[in-house]
């Protein structure tokens, strides 16, 4: 699997960072919590495409198959946010909340499995 570069990995981290402030900051000022989190999903989402898997072992492909998906509900959490301070009619209520609590429990599902199959693969 394509490692991160130490740059990289400061993006990647930077963007989990801001999405979680941004979710944390919803309920004080929408506007900067909206700007926070959708810069933290898309260098998040980012990253997350830049590392790749080339080999064939089937468990690490779904796992990476499901963390892409995990990226896709956090992209969609960011649009449905965007629309509720925006007063469009996409979502009425915090419903962007369900698709981020989906995508961060996809996503940490994902990051440990995908290390201790990583791990199986290596000693092999």
């Amino acid at each position: 699997m394509r490692e991160l570069t130490k740059g990289e990995n400061l993006v990647f981290r930077s963007g989990a960072l801001l999405m979680v402030a941004g979710a944390a900051l919803f309920l004080a000022d929408k506007w900067v919590a909206n700007v926070l989190f959708g810069i933290g999903v898309l260098l998040f989402v980012a990253m997350q495409l830049r590392t790749t898997y080339d080999g064939r072992d089937f468990t690490i492909a779904r796992l990476r198959r499901q963390q892409l998906l995990g990226a896709v509900a956090l992209v969609l959490a960011a649009v449905a946010m965007t629309s509720q301070n925006l007063g469009h009619n996409l979502v009425r209520y915090n419903e962007w909340v369900v698709c981020l609590l989906i995508g961060a429990i996809v996503e940490l599902y994902t990051t440990f499995r995908l290390a201790s199959e990583l791990e199986k693969e290596n000693k092999r």
